[in-house]
């Protein structure tokens, strides 16, 4: 993620695009580097998870940008009022497919009202919004690429295809994956079990969120 790179976060040391991790391989390759390095599955790096368990799987997730308002929402609801969602969300759209939301309403009460807004357009639509308190919103799934992340500019590019067409192939290979469930993945299991059994916990799990002095007038630190 562009954007991502170029954030300032004390939470992260080093940020490459698939590009550019693209990159160092053919290089490494083209020194010889990996002559003579037997493949293996990449969960087996880690940790001893069967070749039947691999976790290349995705979530029931609305877009291929990691599903954040989908596992959210259905956290929230689960959380909060006790309600368990099965199935895939309905997210109702606006003007165009990058501007979504849902609401969970509880006998005839919202209790919650997510969005979901990607390319710079929609996300200062929604923050308008959300400063003439039109739209409360509780959570809203912000990404700044059109189309989210399958068509991320640090994606690897096409010698045949235009960016539209590369970014749907991207999300028809994402949604032809089968649906696993995060907390239901074995590698994920065994992760949260050697974080807990290291002495710094939980705590290389969470991200810490602070106010940002606003610089410059670039787009990344643009005052909505």
């Amino acid at each position: 993620c562009l954007h991502n790179k170029a954030s300032e976060s004390k939470d992260v040391d080093c940020v490459l695009t698939s590009a550019e991790l693209m990159g160092v391989i053919d290089d490494f390759t083209n020194k010889g580097g990996l002559s003579g390095v037997q493949g293996v599955d990449l969960d087996k790096l880690f940790f001893n998870v069967s070749s039947d368990q691999k976790s290349l799987f995705r979530p029931l997730a609305i877009g291929a940008s990691g599903g954040y308002l989908d596992n959210v929402f259905r956290y929230a609801a689960k959380e909060l009022f006790g309600k368990e969602i099965k199935g895939e969300l309905k997210l109702k759209q606006g003007r165009n497919p990058d501007i979504q939301e849902i609401s969970l309403e509880i006998d005839g009460d919202e209790k919650l009202k997510f969005a979901l807004a990607y390319g710079f357009r929609n996300i200062q639509n929604a923050m308008r919004k959300l400063k003439r308190g039109k739209k409360p919103y509780h959570y809203i799934e912000i990404m700044a690429c059109p189309k989210g992340c399958a068509n991320g500019g640090g994606q690897i590019k096409s010698e045949t295809k235009n960016a539209r067409d590369l970014a749907q192939d991207l999300q028809d290979a994402y949604y032809a994956l089968p649906v696993r469930e995060p907390e239901d993945t074995p590698i994920v299991k065994k992760f949260h079990e050697w974080t807990q059994a290291k002495a710094f916990g939980r705590n290389v799990l969470e991200m810490t969120f602070r106010d940002v002095t606003e610089k410059g007038t670039d787009g990344l630190t643009a005052k909505w």
